[in-house]
């Protein structure tokens, strides 16, 4: 009995082995898909298909929004100010109060995917950096408020409502994927401080004294060619329709200090808010774009063809 039980365990283990072996050898193992990747892909079709469907790079004037808002329905009003701002200044009537950088964690608050969403912020920068990331989850008719956002709102003397609006409550109306939703609230709870705008005097001082400064012009090529470029060893151009499929010419090093602008700055925000969603570190929007830094005096060079 001993001596056959020995035999048998003997075989056991040598099949054992040999399964193992097989295993080990076989042709159509797959590798473990590695997350980060699968999240990067997802944002890449998320990214791509916002910038694809923007009309009039999702802008909306004042003048609009004040007609929709006496249309049943009328959109869907997201605050993006502080809380504090909020109580000093007042709110739209009917928005619903959520801060940027806290946005990613209270996506619960917002409407069905293609529900119309206004978003708007004191001046109309912080709702500019929101509009790609939302557009990215899967909503599909977010505009953002310009003209000087909420500023703008109050000094044309339309209606607002004193103090802060009601807590909203969750409405559970989008499934946005988790994933990517923890990938972009890495960022959005690390935007810093001044929300990464540069001036156009900071910018010329940057630009003198360090070599390094990667400018990423996001204007298209037409403009580039009437109204010239910024000179700089390290200037990268990439429409902004482009800049999920020109990644491969964004920086290698996501902590490498880059300044992205536009004509104004609208579009060099977005384009702010998408590379730091993707983990890039150092990168902030020029303040009124070329139109501020030609107004101060500040030089251009003509546009070569790429």
């Amino acid at each position: 009995m001993k001596t056959r039980m020995h035999s048998t365990l003997i075989r056991l283990v040598g099949l054992g082995l040999l399964l193992g072996a097989c295993s080990a050898a076989a042709p159509n193992a797959q590798p473990t898909p590695d997350p980060e990747l699968a999240t990067e892909a997802a944002l890449d079709d998320g990214f791509g298909s916002f910038l694809e469907g923007m009309v009039a790079y999702d802008a909306l004037r004042l003048e609009p929004l004040a007609a929709m808002l006496t249309e049943e329905p009328p959109p869907f009003l997201l605050d993006v100010r502080q809380p504090e701002e909020v109580l000093a200044e007042g709110h739209i009537e009917g928005a619903v109060l959520i801060p940027v950088r806290d946005l990613m964690k209270r996506l619960d608050r917002l409407p069905a995917y293609d529900t119309p969403i206004v978003v708007y912020c004191g001046s109309g920068w912080r709702c500019t950096i929101a509009l790609p990331a939302l557009g990215a989850l899967g909503w599909t008719d977010v505009a953002v408020l310009k003209e000087d956002s909420y500023r703008g709102w109050v000094a044309a003397g339309y209606p607002t409502v004193a103090g802060l609006p009601p807590e909203a409550g969750a409405l559970d109306a989008a499934s946005p994927d988790p994933a990517v939703v923890a990938r972009l609230d890495r960022s959005f709870s690390n935007i810093p401080e001044g929300w990464g705008a540069v001036t156009v005097e900071q910018f010329a001082t940057e630009l003198a004294e360090n070599p390094d400064l990667v400018v990423l012009d996001v204007r298209t090529t037409a403009e580039q060619a009437e109204n010239g470029v910024i000179e700089s060893d390290n200037l990268i151009r990439i429409p902004l329709e482009e800049l999920i499929r020109r990644k491969t010419e964004w920086p290698d090093d996501k902590d490498a200090t880059i300044v992205i602008h536009a004509g104004t700055d609208h579009r060099s925000t977005i384009a702010m808010s998408i590379l730091w969603s993707y983990g890039y570190t150092d990168v902030r929007s020029l303040k009124g774009g070329l139109r501020a830094w030609t107004a101060a005096g500040y030089p251009v060079v003509e546009a070569v063809a790429p």
